[in-house]
């Protein structure tokens, strides 16, 4: 991100009390999709998001007037998508229930279950997972009075999953030293779309590849921009769900994608990313597109995708925060493998020292450069205070491990200092 701005004032625990519950947003995008259109023409916009059909009978328009009904006015009852992490740790789930009246705080809501054993986390004998709803956002899929609810998922004990990285994230987030340090995230999610019968990048021909990187970067065109409808659809919806989006751009490998969120304070940031991801992978099914997190889709002269995140506390966008920051970064070289386990699978492919990324093995910062571990950006070095990039995590990355991970780090974790005077000279540090 080129700069952290201050956090919005929406919360993500809370929905705005002036929000009139509107309709979705409204989009035509999805006719540059799709292969065929229903001859009859297209239905007047109901602003709402259109669900993707192929028919040639009114069977479809039918169908689609009821998935698109607003019942607001005939009911006071909503329905509440209630939005889980999977047994992969990456993979997400979800289900719906009805909810008697509309609410503002995931407190009113009841804890649910699931059948854990079809999702690798629980035994067939002992299958039930509870779920403990957390945070809210309004629904841009159907619109009204209707949410998305992220939640965590424990053992009918009460005893978190191991898949559940949120509540030792929350706990790091409460922590007295953390909370009075206000931590500030801004993260950058990168991801590739892969057309979904050969699983290879939209836009690049069937077992074949395009011309070489350069040209689509930012781009704008037929021949160098794929699935832009889709990055587009997403920042709407993102921003109707109450999302903290930032800003969203064409990556530097065809078919590629980056969207920001934040700044976000704390717990919020994996909170806001999780449903922002959840939202992309509604979005790429209604499309006929495979989402990818994968650090490393192609192999070769191509970009990664990584997840960097941009970090910051109260001590460090104060005067003579700069000092905050390289003593920060002497820590996070002294925990440097343990980052690097906890920063996604696969990683290892995408951090070779090559396609702007710092070897995996060597710890490295930098002014302005985006070939170390971490970046400080040039305003940050003039103004004497501001943030720290930290390039190492990988796109497909749990953002409640790396940015518990960095708060533990940078402001809990208490180094000798003999460890510290080896690692600064080690690093070329002088703090």
């Amino acid at each position: 991100m080129a700069q952290l701005l201050a956090p919005s004032t929406q919360w993500q625990m809370t929905l705005p009390k002036t929000s009139t519950y509107g309709s979705p947003i409204a989009t035509k995008m999805w006719s540059s999709l799709v292969l065929k259109q229903n001859k009859k023409g297209a239905a007047k916009s109901s602003g709402k998001f259109k669900v993707v059909a192929l028919s040639e009978n009114s069977t479809v328009n039918r169908l689609e007037n009821l998935l698109n009904m607003d019942v607001t006015p005939y009911t006071d009852k909503i329905i509440a998508e209630y939005v889980w992490i999977g047994g992969s740790g990456l993979d997400m789930r979800s289900k719906s229930r009805t909810i008697s009246k509309p609410v503002k705080h995931p407190s009113e809501l009841p804890k649910w279950n699931y059948d854990g054993s079809s999702t690798g986390q629980a035994p067939g004998e002992d299958s039930e997972v509870i779920l403990y709803p957390q945070a809210i956002f309004k629904d841009p899929f159907r619109g009204g009075n209707n949410i998305l609810v992220i939640c965590d998922a424990y053992t009918p004990a009460g005893e978190p999953i191991p898949t559940n990285k949120r509540h030792r994230a929350a706990e790091i987030f409460s922590n007295k030293k953390v909370v009075d340090e206000v931590p500030w995230f801004g993260i950058e999610q990168e991801y590739t779309l892969l057309q979904q019968n050969v699983k290879w990048p939209l836009g690049w021909p069937v077992g074949g590849y395009p011309g070489p990187q350069g040209p689509y970067y930012c781009a704008a065109g037929a021949d160098k921009s794929f699935g832009r409808d889709i990055s587009d659809a997403h920042y709407k919806a993102c921003l109707y769900a109450g999302i903290n989006i930032s800003g969203t751009n064409g990556e530097v490998m065809p078919g590629q994608w980056e969207y920001q969120v934040g700044p976000s304070v704390g717990i919020e940031a994996g909170d806001h990313i999780w449903c922002s991801r959840y939202i992309l992978e509604r979005i790429t099914e209604q499309a006929g597109v495979v989402l990818s997190l994968d650090p490393k889709p192609i192999e070769g002269d191509w970009n990664g995708a990584g997840c960097h995140t941009n970090y910051s506390t109260k001590s460090m966008r104060e005067d003579g925060g700069f000092e905050v920051i390289k003593k920060a970064i002497l820590n996070l070289s002294l925990r440097h493998k343990e980052h690097i386990s906890a920063y996604g699978e696969g990683n290892e492919r995408r951090l070779t020292g090559k396609h702007e990324t710092a070897s995996i093995n060597t710890f490295s910062w930098g002014v302005a450069n985006r070939g170390c571990s971490i970046r400080v950006g040039r305003d940050t070095e003039k103004n004497g205070k501001g943030y720290l990039e930290d390039r190492r995590p990988a796109s497909n990355m749990d953002p409640y491990v790396v940015t518990a991970l960095l708060a533990e780090t940078t402001l809990l974790y208490e180094p000798t200092l003999e460890a510290e005077a080896l690692a600064a000279q080690k690093i070329a540090l002088n703090v």
